[in-house]
């Protein structure tokens, strides 16, 4: 799951950047909020709460992972294409 929380993290940093303006509004939204969400340590259940403070976070991550999944999917098949093809220039 950490991995998918990173990815949300580029896909912010890359559209806020103006590097990819493919998504929609709605899913950078979504992102968004789960961020927020995963940072607040004040949430539904509290994250000081052994466990269970965590669950809530992770319930929100997969609820928007399903929701942005394909946009996602997009998002990190232009970043590897974009990594290829930097690494192409160098040569």
């Amino acid at each position: 799951m950490i991995s998918d929380i990173m990815l949300m993290v580029a896909l912010i940093i890359d559209y806020w950047w103006g590097r990819y303006v493919r998504t929609p509004w709605w899913t950078i939204s979504a992102i968004l909020v789960a961020l927020l969400w995963i940072l607040n340590p004040l949430d539904l259940v509290p994250d000081a709460i052994p466990l269970f403070g965590l669950l809530d976070d992770a319930a929100v991550v997969a609820v928007v992972m399903a929701m942005t999944e394909q946009d996602l999917a997009d998002y990190k098949a232009w970043k590897q294409s974009r990594r290829l093809e930097q690494r192409r220039r160098k040569r």
